[in-house]
């Protein structure tokens, strides 16, 4: 795949470095003190019960992407799971303005039932550099940091419809581990945390590699992004945050659809770049209660003939309720995907393609000692869709304990 590194990554580490390089040599040399290295642990695992292992659509559908329409019943399955994460943080301490930083975490769910073993999947990451204090006001700083970072994700491309491994359409060859990859890339970011207002600039290059495929296109592809963010007082006890990003995901054997939604060699590369804003307003209610309110706006561009673009916005509420070992976060979002050029089942002939959803989490953590703690967390997902194989509802409830060191 093409590994070159765009012009404007570099033009934006470099940019980001510069104010560090400077301030290392205007400013004084502060003085040296004794080394100091922290680490820190957490891990959670517990039981889980899953409504839609596979994201099985609701009722049966006629599909239209085959030549030929097929009536398809889908086989839903329910099942117990096992979720589980770790993470590992570590921070050197150079000098009072340089400390070299680390952490690694893996997290996944296990379904130990007959049959379930296609939705297993895990995530695992690395990440480390080093970051820079460029100044003080009594405990806030403003800081920068570069550094590295490496992943991996491993997950089964199953069909929803049945569970079992996805196979090509065309050769019948196995193409299950087509989302599988593996993640290497470099991050940058600025926190400006002395004056009135926060904000800050970030920005990362991954490049993911994925297992290829038999038959299929492999889904290799560079990811680059930049983001500014800020938040600042509006009024007693309340905070505006806002956020805008600009990525880029350039794939390298992945070619983009005509405007009949047929994908062809003969078509150019695959092309994403998405724009997002973002808004959030932070309300201290009371002691206890703190009141998020989210609103988000992403549009996609596929940079051929616009099949794939998108419009996606979204908004909803957190409240969080904390009161003494009691802590309590509940989420609910509602969002709507359009793709005012896309046809259902990516079928010329058929009705818009479109896409909304309810997203409702809930987590309750009691803390047991200063190290341990009981949760439990229930996540409620409904997908509307006009291509019918990706309508669907799933609930997932759960319970456990988690550590922390």
């Amino acid at each position: 795949m093409r590994k070159e590194m765009p012009i404007q990554s570099m033009i934006f580490f470099v940019a980001l470095s510069l104010p560090a390089m400077a301030f290392a040599e205007s400013s004084p040399k502060t003085a040296p003190i004794i080394e100091q290295s922290n680490i820190t642990w957490s891990a959670a695992t517990g039981l889980g019960y899953d409504s839609n292992v596979y994201q099985a659509p609701s009722a049966s559908y006629i599909d239209y992407a085959p030549a030929t329409p097929v009536l398809v019943t889908p086989q839903s399955k329910t099942g117990f799971f096992v979720p589980y994460e770790a993470k590992v943080d570590a921070v050197k301490n150079q000098n009072q303005d340089s400390r070299l930083q680390g952490s690694a975490s893996a997290d996944g769910r296990l379904y130990p039932g007959a049959g379930m073993s296609n939705a297993n999947e895990y995530n695992v990451s690395l990440n480390g550099g080093y970051e820079h204090v460029l100044g003080r006001d009594g405990k806030s700083e403003n800081t920068i940091y570069v550094g590295a970072l490496a992943g991996q994700h491993k997950q089964v491309y199953v069909d929803h419809d049945t569970g079992l491994g996805k196979t090509s359409t065309v050769t019948g060859a196995d193409i299950s581990g087509r989302y599988s990859y593996i993640s290497t890339g470099a991050e940058a970011e600025y926190k400006h945390r002395t004056g009135k207002i926060d904000y800050g600039f970030n920005g990362q290059l991954v490049i993911n590699n994925y297992e290829n495929p038999v038959a299929g296109s492999s889904l290799d592809h560079t990811y680059f992004t930049l983001g500014a963010d800020a938040s600042f007082p509006v009024a007693a006890e309340t905070k505006l945050n806002m956020s805008i990003d600009h990525s880029v995901r350039d794939y390298s054997k992945l070619h983009s659809r005509d405007a009949l939604g047929n994908s062809s060699i003969a078509n150019p590369l695959l092309v994403y770049t998405y724009d997002a804003v973002g808004a959030t307003l932070r309300n201290r209610i009371s002691p206890e209660w703190l009141l998020y309110l989210d609103v988000d706006h992403t549009q996609r561009a596929d940079g051929y003939v616009n099949y794939n673009d998108y419009k996606q916005n979204r908004y909803g509420a957190r409240v969080i309720y904390e009161q003494g070992s009691l802590k309590a976060r509940l989420a609910f979002h509602h969002w709507v995907r359009d793709y005012p050029n896309g046809f259902a089942f990516d079928a010329a002939g058929q009705g818009a393609k479109t896409y909304s959803g309810n997203d409702l989490k809930f987590k309750a953590e009691f803390e047991q000692t200063k190290n341990t703690s009981l949760w439990a967390e229930l996540v409620y997902d409904a997908q509307n869709a006009t291509d019918l194989r990706y309508d669907y509802v799933r609930t997932l409830v759960m319970a456990g304990m988690s550590w922390a060191y």
